[in-house]
């Protein structure tokens, strides 16, 4: 297959810009990334996706943005946690001009919901929920093959979704939402409250450990090790995932859930303990029925899933 005739799409999250050259059997043909980061700004993005374009090579026709926030109809950024300096722009309007390309956006995590339903581990499954577990906690609800987007574009932000009223605060504001508790900005937050040894201890774990071990890793390996500061923190966050998929599973009648990012290997190493936690709490059908999956797509889901909301524009 032919460059040429590929698409591009880029994730953009918290820490990077991930862009990945997609032939229309879902094929990565290239891949490339680009720095970002709190502070980053309008100008910041488009510099960071023009430099993720021009490492990909060839594409055509229009481009796929994925963005870890909230879309409104009208393509502004309604909420963007991670990036807050994002918020009330409009991303693909800016992208678009910048390579002079049409620019097809939307939420990060619906990109990826889109690319596990493509060509990865919910691949012929039309109803299913992909939860993202990175520097937040992004999700994708597919109903009928379709990503559910909501009345006004906000659908499914299972990430604030209310697991513990009055409890941790979040970084979109509000108290007691999943992310707070369930993300890897929580578990950091979480580690350091509890001292410099303990925080120390898994930095130097996350720093020896190979690709993929990361910071949710090293706090459950710490946890299986029997230190009790791990195990309670390990403890809370699988309960807390276990109630939010539950309410999931319960409100849309889902029984595939897709786990992905870069803390879903942690969580799926304890899937028996998560099943467990979820299994009273379900309504009216029994864990046995319900399928956690690890996500299959790779680290380039929301690119993939990206190139795939352009491919599906034409």
């Amino acid at each position: 297959m032919n460059a040429d005739s590929a698409t591009a799409g880029f994730d953009v999250g918290g820490r990077s810009v991930k862009a990945a050259l997609v032939d229309p059997g879902g094929r990565v043909l290239a891949k490339a990334a680009a720095a970002t980061g709190p502070a980053t700004d309008i100008d910041r993005l488009v510099a960071a996706v023009g430099e993720a374009f021009r490492g990909l090579g060839a594409s055509s026709g229009p481009v796929g943005l994925g963005v870890a926030g909230v879309f409104d109809r009208d393509g502004s950024l309604a909420g963007c946690p991670n990036l807050p300096r994002l918020s009330g722009q409009r991303p693909a309007e800016a992208v678009g001009a910048a390579l002079g390309r049409t620019v097809v956006a939307d939420n990060d995590a619906n990109c990826a919901a889109l690319a596990e339903g493509w060509t990865g581990a919910a691949a012929g499954i039309d109803d299913y929920l992909a939860v993202v577990l990175g520097s937040g906690l992004g999700s994708g609800l597919v109903i009928g093959g379709q990503v559910y987007q909501g009345s006004q574009g906000h659908g499914c932000e299972f990430g604030h979704t209310v697991v513990r009223a009055g409890g941790r605060r979040c970084g979109c504001g509000a108290d007691g939402c999943l992310e707070a508790y369930v993300s890897e900005t929580a578990l950091r937050a979480m580690v350091d409250e509890k001292g410099g040894g303990f925080a120390g201890e898994i930095a130097s774990r996350v720093e020896a450990g190979g690709p993929g071990y990361g910071p949710a890793s090293a706090l459950f390996e710490l946890a299986s090790e029997g230190d009790d500061t791990a195990a309670g923190i390990a403890s809370l966050m699988v309960s807390m995932l276990a109630t939010g998929l539950a309410s999931a599973v319960n409100a849309f009648d889902v029984v595939t859930v897709v786990l992905g990012g870069g803390m879903a290997p942690a969580f799926m190493a304890r899937a028996g303990q998560l099943s467990s936690a979820m299994a009273p709490l379900l309504f009216a059908r029994s864990m046995t029925e319900v399928s956690l999956v690890e996500a299959a797509a790779g680290p380039y889901a929301g690119a993939i899933g990206a190139a795939r909301l352009a491919m599906l524009s034409l």
